[in-house]
């Protein structure tokens, strides 16, 4: 059939339909059928023969029922075949975002040269089968598949947002499809249309069917699949693998220094940072067969995905980063810039670290930013603050504290000079709290683990009274209640 004459044909139907198409979109479905026709034989697309066929009960079927439904954007066309609704959607609503699902190789191969010679922009093939580990920020799905209703309810209850939408085109015998949907979806989902038409002039009667979704966020699983093309994010399964390396480098010391980058566990300090702390963060890190919950995380998660910051590792070497045994999402996030301590003091508190162990030195910093310390000074003798095991200890503190870089702890005499008088240190020798007045600027100085403090450092000093059952508190705890005696006692000011 010449081009004309098949622009001519194809334009007619769509007019007696009720469709007004613009040239460009006769000629995308011009060319469409003659790639169904040049294919057809290889791939069975369809059984139809007939140009008039083919035009009102596919390409016309397709785009029919938009006159009782608005359709959702980005829209997953699930099982498309040859493409059944999902192009003739797109060539009509051309702003239209589309994700066409077919599992079967060589008819998703088809369906992305189509997109590509009909140059339908917004177009992403999906070539797999849609599963509980499909992931897509979706807000609605169609299918004209045979699968009943509530088989794919649930095949896409955890695609959908609340408000997303599941459109089925049925036949017009569709009541026992609705009468056995599961008590488990009649609770997700609401019947917002049911909507039962004929194509015009055929006597083809047809059943338009959407669902609403009601119900927040749903669970959803990330898993390393046998087809790695199909995994959400990047899977890594090699001990070899160079962000794997550049990961596992992460939980030492020296590897955050080198990078400037830690690993941060926790899913409440990684949605704090990504949200509202200016932090630069890397790459979101997740188990092999992760499941999450969570709206809000799930959400994030497909963020990091769409960017290609997601990776999901193997089990063996997830456990090699996941010090904590927390089983949940890691971030790289980088580490703000610690500026040297200008040996100044106050006003208030300025509190001086010496603790060797990052869990000590996130607790410290936690009840720093408790009690509202303006500023916190390193010692050199101390752990790195943006340790793992500190960064978690303190809750996320870290990332919103001013900690400044200070000299060591046996070097303060000699830099401080006339600000020595101004350092409170704790020892168990000193004066109880309840009989200590703070002054209005101050240095307070815990002792070390086990060595506490040279004799040097120990002029004003408070202590803080316990019973005979133990010789000492864990330093970050007698820390904690200095702190806290402070803070009952000093004036207010108004960011308290």
């Amino acid at each position: 059939m010449a081009q004309k004459e098949l622009t001519n044909r194809m334009n007619d139907i769509f007019r007696h339909c009720g469709f007004e198409l613009s040239p460009r979109q006769l000629g995308q479905f011009g060319d469409y059928y003659e790639l169904l026709m040049e294919q057809n034989e290889a791939l069975d697309l369809t059984r139809l023969k007939s140009f008039e066929d083919i035009a009102i009960k596919h390409f016309v079927d397709s785009i029919y029922f938009t006159e009782y439904v608005e359709l959702p954007s980005p829209l997953m066309d699930i099982g498309s075949g040859a493409g059944f609704p999902g192009i003739p959607l797109k060539i009509y609503l051309p702003d239209l975002d589309i994700i066409l699902a077919e599992p079967r190789k060589k008819r998703a191969t088809f369906l992305e040269d189509t997109a590509r010679r009909l140059r339908l922009g917004g177009v992403r093939v999906y070539p797999h089968m849609v599963t509980g580990l499909t992931d897509f920020a979706v807000q609605g799905v169609i299918t004209r598949a045979l699968e009943s209703v509530d088989e794919t309810l649930t095949r896409v209850l955890h695609l959908l947002p609340m408000g997303g939408k599941a459109i089925f085109m049925k036949g017009p015998e569709a009541d026992r499809d609705i009468s056995d949907i599961s008590e488990g979806n009649r609770a997700a989902y609401s019947l917002e249309t049911d909507r039962r038409y004929t194509l015009p002039d055929t006597g083809h009667e047809r059943r338009i069917i959407v669902f609403k979704k009601e119900t927040g966020g749903s669970r959803k699983t990330y898993a390393i699949l046998k087809d790695l093309t199909a995994t959400a994010g990047t899977a890594v399964t090699s001990a070899e693998n160079r962000k794997f390396r550049e990961l596992k480098r992460l939980s030492a010391g020296d590897g955050i220094r080198k990078s400037g980058s830690v690993l941060v566990p926790g899913k409440k300090i990684i949605g704090e940072l990504v949200r509202g702390k200016n932090i630069p963060v890397g790459e979101l890190v997740l188990c092999d067969g992760y499941v999450e919950d969570a709206e809000a995380m799930n959400g994030l998660i497909r963020e990091f995905a769409q960017r290609g910051s997601l990776l999901v590792l193997k089990k063996a070497l997830y456990n090699e980063l996941d010090m904590f045994n927390t089983r949940g999402p890691l971030l790289s996030a980088g580490v703000p810039e610690m500026k040297t301590w200008d040996l100044s003091v106050g006003p208030g508190c300025t509190l001086l670290i010496p603790f060797q162990d990052p869990v000590n030195v996130g607790s410290a910093i936690r009840s720093a930013a408790g009690f509202n310390v303006n500023r916190i000074v390193m010692l050199k003798e101390a752990a790195n603050p943006f340790h793992p095991k500190s960064v978690r200890t303190s809750a996320g503190a870290v990332f919103g504290a001013d900690i400044r870089k200070g000299p060591s702890l046996y070097e303060l005499p000699g830099v401080l000079a006339d600000a020595m008088p101004q350092i409170v240190t704790l020892d168990a020798g000193g004066t109880p709290l309840s009989s200590f007045t703070f002054p209005d600027r101050f240095l307070l100085l815990p002792g070390i683990e086990g060595p506490g403090l040279p004799a040097s450092l120990k002029a004003q000093s408070v202590s803080v009274p316990i019973g005979d059952a133990v010789e000492s508190l864990n330093a970050p705890v007698a820390l904690s209640i200095a702190l806290y005696a402070w803070s009952v006692t000093r004036p207010r000011t108004p960011q308290d």
